[in-house]
């Protein structure tokens, strides 16, 4: 019953994903991810009942979501989960990035493909 409860929550976590014109995303947006990235969202001290199991069904499908670079535009260097086991943005060396380093777009050398 739990693995199927999750399965459903799961569901709902993909259509907050994938529907933003939708009432349920504007509401739980509106008060837990403003920026419009349930992956981004704040932490409050008394959410919901509906908002703490979606976050609980989000946190159990983190693990097995990846990504599909594309542009590198939308995957933040210093804030997204890279996706790779043990290798994340706590393995950044400070030094590394300059300040303008923000998406992975801007690890790319263009004419390299690199």
């Amino acid at each position: 019953m739990r693995l199927f409860n999750i399965a459903l929550l799961g569901r709902q976590v993909w259509r907050l994903i994938n529907n933003k014109e939708s009432l349920c995303f504007k509401v739980l947006s509106s008060k837990y991810f403003p920026d419009g990235n349930i992956f981004n969202a704040k932490k409050v001290n008394r959410a919901s009942f509906t908002w703490s199991s979606i976050t609980a069904a989000l946190e159990f499908l983190k693990n097995g979501f990846g990504w599909q670079i594309g542009n590198g535009e939308n995957i933040k260097i210093r804030d997204d989960n890279w996706g790779l086991k043990g290798f994340n943005r706590s393995t950044l060396i400070p030094n590394m990035l300059s300040s303008s380093d923000d998406s992975v777009k801007d690890l790319w050398m263009e004419h390299a493909r690199c």
